[in-house]
């Protein structure tokens, strides 16, 4: 029920065109500025400006990953907050994007209506602005040689000469405040302050706080990259990254569950809290856990102690959002795995926040999920592009995992509650959509498919498992790539041209009974193809091939 004497204005925060502002420049250390300066910004100089806790006049929902959720009993003060919102994201920023919506509570809305009635209107907001071009011109005007889209306005000497614009200049400003006061290694990578000096910084509920806890809690600091080019030096291949993105799947209709299980207004602002917060948690922990247990580091001497370099960069980790760059061989692992703790990750905080009182009930027993898109590609191609392709990828995977869901819902026994993954290696350039490549590429037709994406989270590690079997049992690669143009010749050929494969296959004892090979060739029943419903055929031939130079024996590889 209502209390008439509640607070009648929600505020609703939202960064937005995050990417353009991340990646307005191609540099590492600018993107890392600008991720410092969001997360700086939502986590704890909002929480500034609303200064000491007044719950007669505004309660703070939640603050963090991009987003907020504030309740305020006066209109005016909601409107004076938010035009200080707008004037922090100018100054401290110059160009980030950010929508502050105020909406009233209409008579007999619940609460979770009331938010995702926000959270509508800031979606509306991001659609309906249009972008200003910058115009830069003049004898006296020189563009800035990071971003390029504005004025520079002073000359900065680290790492070379460079006409720096306000806003790539603030990004510099801020990674300083992030590394400790120690001399950079020989290769330029730099000390990651200590988890306590970070929190007074950014607050503890920050990625790169989260990652000097976990190593400090094994005795290490954490050294860290300072190029896309470092991570693509660690891969096996040399000079390849993995690029992820992930983002929760369905969190709309979670919200909408809070509001039928908690219909009174107290419970329903806890459990929303709590979401948010568990949510935020969980793909934090996840994203840095993932990676430390994957990926190969290599410890360093430093003037404070042995310290652990890390190929990895956390972009973005905040919400259900994860932007994460990593050695190409290891990117399905870390993403498959994420995914993996994520869901658990949700499931038992839910319990922890039941039993300390910040939750009324569990909202999701089994956990929430988590879909990802992953782009293997070379250290050189623009890092913008390929987070783009990543995140549609991811939304590729995030459908799939919703119809799955839809199944699991109607009684459909194949149906399940699971992340999925989508992936693709980038052998050339292209600027068609993932989209229209997936179609143009491996559909055929209606009824043939060839490629099984996205995976679910279990049948991505089944796949990784098989790879690396493939790969112990010494099967010539050009064997196997033989297979490959096969694939995307009409059925009845593709048949044909893979019988012959096989017999060949045979007769040097590759497929012997019981190998591994012979487990896969035998799982298609129409080799190359397998029905996987009625007369839908599709083979997962592809993604084996196309990921059989990135996926070692072991997990941790470490580049020669």
């Amino acid at each position: 029920m209502r209390n008439t004497e509640t607070m009648s204005f929600l505020l609703v925060i939202e960064t937005q065109k995050v990417k353009s502002y991340l990646f307005a420049s191609p540099i590492m250390r600018e993107t890392r500025g600008a991720s410092l300066l969001l997360d700086l910004l939502n986590r704890k100089e909002i929480r500034k400006i609303l200064g000491k806790p007044d719950e007669r006049n505004y309660k703070v929902i939640y603050l963090g990953g991009g987003t907020g959720k504030i309740l305020f009993r006066v209109e005016k003060e909601a409107k004076i907050f938010k035009n200080k919102i707008l004037d922090l994201y100018r100054q401290k920023t110059i160009n980030a994007r950010v929508s502050v919506e105020i909406v009233p509570r209409n008579e007999d809305e619940n609460f979770a209506k009331w938010i995702r009635s926000g959270v509508r209107k800031s979606q509306q907001n991001k659609l309906g602005h249009v972008e200003g071009i910058s115009l830069i011109g003049g004898r006296w005007i020189r563009p800035c040689t990071s971003c390029g889209g504005e004025p520079a306005e002073k000359m900065h000497s680290e790492h070379g000469e460079r006409r720096l614009c306000r806003a790539c200049l603030l990004k510099r400003n801020e990674i300083n405040n992030l590394y400790a006061k120690i001399k950079p290694t020989k290769k330029g990578y730099r000390v990651l302050k200590h988890s306590s000096a970070l929190a007074v910084r950014y607050t503890d509920d920050f990625i790169f706080t989260t990652l000097a806890k976990k190593n400090e809690d094994a005795n290490f600091r954490v050294l860290l990259t300072q190029d896309f080019n470092d991570i693509g030096k660690c891969s096996n291949p040399l000079n390849y990254i993995g690029v992820i993105y992930a983002d929760g799947n369905r969190m709309g209709e979670v919200i909408k569950t809070l509001g039928e299980m908690f219909p009174e207004d107290k419970d329903a602002q806890l459990a929303y809290k709590a979401f948010s917060e568990i949510v935020d948690i969980a793909t934090r922990e996840a994203a840095v856990e993932a990676v430390l247990e994957i990926v190969a580091m290599k410890e360093i001497e430093t003037e404070e102690g042995i310290a652990r370099f890390i190929p990895a960069e956390f972009v973005m980790a905040g919400g259900d959002d994860l932007m994460l760059v990593v050695p190409a061989h290891n990117a399905l692992d870390v993403a498959v795995l994420f995914m993996e703790k994520f869901q658990e990750k949700t499931q038992k905080i839910q319990v922890a926040y039941v039993k300390q009182g910040k939750l009324p009930q569990p909202f999701a027993g089994c956990g929430l999920t988590t879909s990802a898109g992953v782009v293997i590609a070379h250290a050189h191609y623009p890092i913008s592009d390929l987070m783009t392709m990543a995140e549609d990828l991811m939304k590729l995977a995030k459908k799939r995992s919703a119809e799955l869901a839809f199944k699991l819902k109607s009684g459909d026994e194949d149906g399940q509650e699971t992340g999925t993954l989508d992936f693709m290696v980038l052998s050339e350039a292209g600027s068609e959509p993932v989209k229209e490549r997936r179609k143009n590429e491996y559909t055929q037709s209606s009824q043939i498919t060839r490629t099984e994406r996205p995976y679910t989270a279990a049948d991505a590690r089944r796949l990784l498992t098989t790879i690396r079997s493939l790969k112990r049992s010494k099967l010539p690669r050009s064997k196997l790539k033989a297979l490959y143009p096969v694939l995307f010749k009409s059925f009845m050929q593709a048949q044909f041209d893979a019988l012959r494969i096989k017999e060949r296959l045979k007769t040097t004892g590759d497929l012997k009974e019981g190998s591994i090979l012979h487990r896969v060739v035998t799982s298609l029943s129409c080799f190359p193809f397998r029905e996987k419903s009625d007369n839908e055929w599709t083979t997962p031939l592809t993604e084996i091939i196309e990921l059989y130079d990135f996926i070692q024996p072991k997990n941790r590889v470490v580049a020669q």
